[in-house]
C-alpha cells in the first residue's frame, strides 16, 4: 500500500468519526464500503487501527479515544481545536481525492491564479514544530534584489489564496510577516531558538482582517449594512470571527465586527460596492467616501 493510500485511510476514519462516535464493527464496515467504492483496500485489523490512531494524532493533532465501558471510538477535541483542524483537513481531503483518481480534469477547474511558494510549506512546518532557525532568501515587490534574512519561524497563515509566514526577524528582534510567494529559498539551520514567553502566538491575529497587524491604535467596532443578497453570502462565510447580526429585514442586514481598520479590510468592504453602507465609525466612513471620490474623479 502506498503512502497516499495510508493517508486516504486516515482521512476516511477521521471523517467518519467526525459524524459521531462508532464501534470498531461500524468503522470496519465503513472501511469495507469505502474499499468497494474506491477500488482500494482500506480493510485493516483492529491492531493496525490502533497504530492508525497514533499516526492520526501525530499528523493532525486529532485525538481518537475509546470509551472502555461502551467500546465506541470518538474524537476528543475542544471547539478551538476543531476550528484549527477543519481547514487543514479540508485541504487534505481535496488533495487526497485528486491524488487517488485519474482523468478528472474535465470535471474540476481551479483558479488560474495559482498560489506560489507552497513548496516551502513542508520545510517551514518542520522548522516551526522543532523550533529551528531558518535563513530565507526574500525578494520584496519593490526591491530589485533579494535579501538574506535570518528568522525564527512561528506560524503559517493563509489569506485570500496566498500563504504567509509569521516569524521573528532575528537581527531586528521584531515580528514580521513574509509572503511565501516572495521566498526564493529556505535554509533550515541546526540551531534551535526559544520562543518568547511574552509573545502570544495564538491570539496574535485576533481582531485582524487578513495578515496586517497594526502596532498602533486599537480595534474598532464597525457597523455596516448589506443588501439581502450579499448579506446571505457573508452570513455563511463571515468576514471575521467577531461578526454578529444587529438587525435584519427583508431588504438588508446590519452587521457588526470588531477589527483593526487596515488596507486589507477596506479593500474587502469596497468589493461589495453599492450593496454596502458603512454606518460607523466615522473615520472609516470618511476613508470609504474619499476612496470612492478619487475613483470617480478618474472618469
Amino acid at each position: 500500500m502506498s503512502k497516499q493510500e495510508y493517508i486516504s485511510r486516515y482521512l476516511i476514519i477521521i471523517n467518519y468519526l467526525k459524524r459521531g462516535q462508532a464501534s470498531w464493527a461500524d468503522i470496519l464496515t465503513h472501511l469495507e464500503t469505502q474499499s468497494e467504492i474506491s477500488g482500494y483496500n482500506y480493510v485493516i485489523s483492529q491492531r493496525t487501527f490502533q497504530r492508525d490512531i497514533s499516526e492520526i494524532r501525530s499528523m493532525w493533532n486529532c485525538d481518537i479515544q475509546n470509551n472502555k465501558s461502551t467500546g465506541v471510538y470518538f474524537i476528543a477535541e475542544s471547539e478551538d481545536e476543531q476550528d484549527e483542524n477543519i481547514e487543514l483537513l479540508d485541504s487534505f481531503n481535496l488533495f487526497n481525492a485528486l491524488s487517488l483518481t485519474n482523468n478528472y480534469s474535465n470535471y474540476i477547474q481551479f483558479e488560474s491564479r495559482v498560489p506560489k511558494g507552497t513548496e516551502h510549506i513542508y520545510g517551514l512546518l518542520h522548522a516551526i514544530k522543532n523550533k529551528f532557525v531558518v535563513e530565507i532568501e526574500y525578494h520584496k515587490f519593490y526591491e530589485e534584489k533579494s535579501e538574506q534574512v535570518i528568522i525564527n519561524p512561528y506560524l503559517i497563515k493563509q489569506f485570500k489564496g496566498r500563504w504567509y509566514l509569521l516569524c521573528l526577524k532575528v537581527d531586528a528582534n521584531d515580528i514580521r510577516t513574509y509572503a511565501l510567494d516572495r521566498i526564493k529559498s529556505i535554509d533550515i539551520k541546526k540551531k534551535r531558538f526559544s520562543a518568547s514567553k511574552d509573545f502570544d502566538l495564538k491570539n496574535y491575529f485576533n481582531n485582524c482582517f487578513g495578515i496586517i497587524t497594526p502596532d498602533w491604535g486599537s480595534p474598532e467596532k464597525i457597523i455596516f449594512n448589506l443588501k439581502s443578497f450579499q448579506s446571505n453570502y457573508i452570513k455563511s462565510y463571515p468576514l471575521h470571527e467577531t461578526q454578529r447580526i444587529i438587525k435584519e429585514t427583508k431588504e438588508e442586514t446590519t452587521f457588526e465586527i470588531n477589527v483593526f481598520i487596515t488596507d486589507d479590510l477596506i479593500m474587502e468592504l469596497l468589493s461589495y460596492g453599492q450593496e454596502l453602507e458603512i454606518v460607523s465609525p466615522k473615520i472609516l466612513v470618511k476613508q470609504i467616501v474619499t476612496i470612492n471620490k478619487n475613483i470617480l474623479n478618474k472618469y
